[in-house]
């Protein structure tokens, strides 16, 4: 893949939710990406499962 394809591939993941898989995907081409590896990775919304649900059952308790 050349660098445009993988920015594409990130860029479609994000759009579908997929945060992890482009997470992923970023860390397995970060040497094909160079400089534009950061970017992307900052495309990328840090999304904490296990925070997230102990958020919602303290939520629940109150």
């Amino acid at each position: 893949m050349n660098t445009d394809e993988i920015v594409q591939k990130v860029k479609d993941l994000i759009g579908e939710g997929n945060f992890e898989k482009a997470k992923q995907f970023l860390e397995e081409h970060q040497d094909d990406l160079g400089e534009q590896y950061e970017k992307l990775k900052g495309m990328i919304p840090d999304i904490d499962a296990g925070g997230l649900t102990d958020k919602v059952k303290g939520f629940f308790k109150k």
